[in-house]
């Protein structure tokens, strides 16, 4: 069933769930058209673009390109004609003439000295064109992947000297394809390096094969479920099967190292089945629940893959503790009791190793709190240097293909970031009124001025357009006229020609709204956030609000949008993580102090690689926010082991250092082992193309290896001190 999966990559899932700015661009989208269902060409000649040759081989491109199925329409500069309207009447002239040399070269100079033109159809230095390709409005996966295999056959046919092209349909098979590759990737390096420590920690085929059997059977249960629901693997998805199987393999660990040190003890085979189940059974219980919680709190982000994530990683967590608390019992009871070495106790490596380190901490109490006190302070102030930021294609490095064809848009043309903007006039005024088109005139320049929002089609330059028509197509009557009287006869002119009903993408059936639609380059959500606060002073200073108001919108800015609130939304979620973890200790120990105490060693990892994070200008956003719950999750079950063990030994009535450095000792070797495989399979993730994907394995990496370490320096000395007290 899990082979059926399919894989998926939709920017509009990571749009907020019942948001009213959601609701608004859906409305808006049906009155307008949607912001981003296009896809931008841009084919170049060294010699330049006037040169017939070119043109002619463009020409047949473009025609080409208007036969695709799912093409709606192409817009090009070699087949738009220029309007002109004189006293006969409307004609169009085209804006190239292809076959008349004298006449391409006043072309030349005309397009050239027009602004309207520069950025947007042709380049700033005139070596290449932009063609738009609007395709079918919410276009399907199975259309777009048929539209995308027609775009790469006709311009492999035509076989530009420079071509590049770029749009959401494009974007989203660059991403399903590197997802797919990725998944098998990552699970081939974390199983390398898994057995890798398996082998150098038991020394044994047996146990290699039987914590892998059990994660596997996980793995595939949870890719099963995932099918069944419809849920298909997307970007946050993928990780799904590392971390089960770096999550499921901690529980195997810990199982097995108890069974073979109870054998090392000299019990037969089922007292040390009995004895590991019943002690190491019911820690490993929680373990998973906690982690469980810690994932399902992503559904407090407003999220869907988000949410899926934390659903389905919870899921599987559970998954892998039923399997492993139902097989490995099963399977260890079957087969033969594995080989252990003879070896006394104090030349074992890992008793040794632990044994000094335990002597270490006793000795080094106050140094570690100390240290740990400076270091949560150097970290708090690298959590103050914490940015929120986000761009849309942020997880793709600069030397991807995609990123670079994104990267020309941005420098020879306006960009390829949808900009929407709603215009609604008040009191039911017309848009056309003159003196609300000199309002929207004043918004338009600032948007090219300040706003660097570039290619910006609004009502506008439609009326500039047409008044540049009346003047026999000169540059310079490309603008609003200078009088009422002069703007009141160019619309006699357009409705006398109908050419009002060509406005319908921009302008409402009754006049009362329209929009503003362009490209700007991919600056990120703080430099928006940062603009659009700028442009609302600007129009409250500059801008007449009794006439007229805005609402900035589009897809874009939907995604800025779930940016914003993210860093709030996993507060909360941690927070919530905190306590429901706080209390199932609790109840476990029946101890608030040990409740609180167990907090303690996890949250200042968290706080430790915040701090890092602000320090190394790592930004917050949807991919890298989830490290710390993700790292939470994990890393607070090194912690309920070890004070598990610790709560056994201490029932035995021994003394407290005796009980202490048998839980040092029995445990450390668990936690320091699951660790290194923990951070093994976290490690694989560095391998991605996804910025995000290498920041997750980055950090989380990190989080468990100072988890790990407070674990076995921080946590002992607290619970020295806390039972001392008592």
């Amino acid at each position: 069933m899990s082979s059926k999966l399919e894989f998926d990559y939709d920017f509009e899932h990571f749009f907020p769930q019942n948001d009213t700015d959601l609701d608004y661009f859906l409305e808006y989208r049906k009155t307008f058209e949607n912001d981003n269902d296009y896809v931008l060409i841009s084919i170049g000649n060294a010699q330049g673009v006037f040169d017939t040759t070119f043109l002619q081989k463009a020409h047949q491109f473009t025609k080409e390109l208007e036969q695709l199925n799912h093409v709606e329409e192409v817009i090009s500069p070699i087949t738009i004609k220029t309007p002109i309207i004189n006293s006969f009447g409307f004609i169009e002239v085209p804006l190239l003439h292809l076959n008349d040399v004298s006449k391409l070269y006043q072309d030349s100079i005309r397009i050239s000295t027009s602004a309207e033109f520069t950025q947007t159809l042709f380049s700033s230095d005139f070596k290449s064109i932009c063609i738009v390709v609007h395709n079918t409005q919410i276009i399907s996966k199975k259309a777009s992947d048929e539209l995308l295999n027609s775009l790469d056959l006709l311009i492999n046919k035509y076989n530009f000297k420079e071509v590049h092209y770029a749009g959401k349909i494009k974007g989203q098979k660059a991403y399903l394809e590197k997802m797919s590759s990725e998944l098998i990737l990552f699970l081939s390096i974390s199983l390398l390096l898994i057995i890798t420590f398996l082998y150098l920690s038991f020394r044994s085929l047996y146990g290699i094969i039987i914590p892998l059997l059990t994660v596997f059977i996980a793995i595939t249960g949870v890719l099963g479920i995932m099918q069944i629901t419809g849920k298909s693997l997307d970007i946050m998805s993928t990780l799904l099967p590392t971390i089960l199987f770096v999550v499921g393999m901690s529980d195997a660990v810990h199982i097995l190292n108890r069974y073979i040190e109870e054998l090392r003890s000299g019990k037969d085979k089922l007292s040390a089945i009995k004895v590991t189940f019943k002690e190491v059974g019911l820690a490993t219980f929680f373990t998973s629940l906690t982690t469980a919680v810690g994932f399902s709190t992503l559904i407090m982000v407003p999220i869907k893959p988000m949410q899926d994530f934390g659903i389905y990683s919870a899921i599987g967590v559970l998954l892998a503790f039923v399997i492993a608390i139902l097989f490995l019992p099963a399977t260890l009871t079957l087969l033969p009791k594995p080989k252990i070495a003879t070896k006394s106790s104090s030349k074992i490596f890992w008793n040794a190793f632990l044994s000094k380190s335990f002597i270490y901490m006793l000795r080094k109490q106050r140094k570690i709190v100390i240290t740990y006190a400076v270091i949560i302070v150097v970290s708090i102030i690298g959590i103050f240097q914490l940015q929120i930021d986000y761009k849309l294609l942020e997880d793709l490095s600069e030397d991807d293909p995609l990123q670079q064809d994104f990267r020309f848009f941005e420098n020879n043309y306006s960009g390829i970031r949808p900009f929407e903007m709603a215009i609604t006039t008040k009191d039911s005024s017309n848009i056309f009124n003159y003196e609300t088109i000199l309002e929207l005139e004043k918004i338009e320049d600032y948007l090219y001025s300040n706003y660097e929002a570039g290619f910006i089609l609004s009502p506008v330059a439609v009326i500039k357009s047409i008044n540049k028509a009346t003047h026999s197509g000169s540059s310079s009557y490309y603008k609003i006229p200078s009088t009422e009287r002069k703007y009141n006869v160019l619309l006699k002119k357009m409705n006398r020609l109908n050419l009002k009903d060509k406005l319908k993408t921009i302008v409402t059936a009754d006049n009362l709204t329209c929009r503003f639609t362009g490209k700007m380059d991919d600056v990120g959500s703080k430099k928006v956030m940062q603009i659009n606060t700028q442009f609302e002073q600007f129009y409250q200073t500059e801008i007449n609000t009794q006439l007229v108001d805005y609402k900035m919108t589009g897809t874009a800015l939907l995604i800025d949008k779930n940016n914003e609130s993210l860093a709030m939304n996993m507060l909360a979620g941690l927070a919530i993580a905190f306590l429901l973890i706080a209390l199932l200790i609790g109840i476990i120990f029946k101890s608030i102090r040990m409740a609180l105490l167990s907090i303690i060693p996890n949250v200042i990892p968290l706080a430790i690689i915040g701090g890092l994070m602000g320090f190394m200008g790592t930004a917050i956003n949807m991919s890298t926010s989830i490290i710390f719950t993700i790292a939470f999750g994990i890393a607070v079950d090194d912690t309920i082991h070890f004070l598990s063990k610790f709560k056994i030994e201490s029932a035995r009535g021994t003394s407290l250092i005796y009980s202490l450095k048998r839980t040092y000792i029995s445990t450390g070797k668990a936690i320091v082992l699951t660790t290194l495989i923990l951070c093994g399979g976290f490690i694989s993730l560095v391998f991605s193309d996804f910025k995000s994907t290498f920041l997750i394995g980055t950090y989380v990496g990190l989080i468990l290896f100072v988890a790990v370490i407070t674990d076995l320096l921080l946590l002992p000395v607290l619970v020295l001190n806390l039972k001392r007290k008592k």
